[in-house]
């Protein structure tokens, strides 16, 4: 069964276009070859590098755990809160990553709910081909929650 696959461009020449200063997962970005090219307020772009740690096997295919990794620290980046959690992920992985296609651009689009909580829609593509799609929530913790620490 051929599956359609839709087509995304995002122009590249928009890169670095950091309105804001990232606030939240700070450890994390410096732990993975994450890029972020655009950070505005409900809107990150991040490219991922694909590294040879990250295949699978001897087919070079990109473990998916690592692609989402990276989309959610995009979606935690479009939001841009700290003390920011993800409460929720739906993840649709649409075509394998090998690390010969040597990055993936991760797009996510936030938006605040009548509860205040964060849903963020992420695509990734590689080469303008969509090959990974995600909705993700996410809560501010506050001083009710049974995890902030006092």
């Amino acid at each position: 069964m051929e599956r359609e696959t839709e087509t995304v461009t995002l122009a590249e020449e928009d890169t670095h276009h950091l309105e804001e200063t990232l606030h939240t997962h700070l450890q994390i970005q410096r732990n993975h070859s994450y890029e972020i090219l655009t950070l505005e307020n409900g809107h990150a772009r991040v490219r991922m590098q694909t590294k040879l740690s990250e295949q699978i096997d001897e087919s070079a295919y990109i473990y998916e755990a690592s692609l989402f990794s990276c989309a959610n620290f995009c979606a935690v980046a479009s939001v841009n809160e700290k003390d920011s959690h993800l409460i929720s992920a739906r993840i649709d992985f649409l075509d394998p990553v090998r690390v010969e296609d040597e990055s993936v651009l991760f797009e996510a689009t936030a938006t605040t709910t009548s509860s205040g909580k964060k849903h963020i829609d992420v695509v990734g593509t590689v080469r303008g081909i969509v090959v990974f799609e995600s909705s993700f929530v996410t809560i501010k913790l506050d001083n009710r929650s049974l995890l902030k620490e006092d």
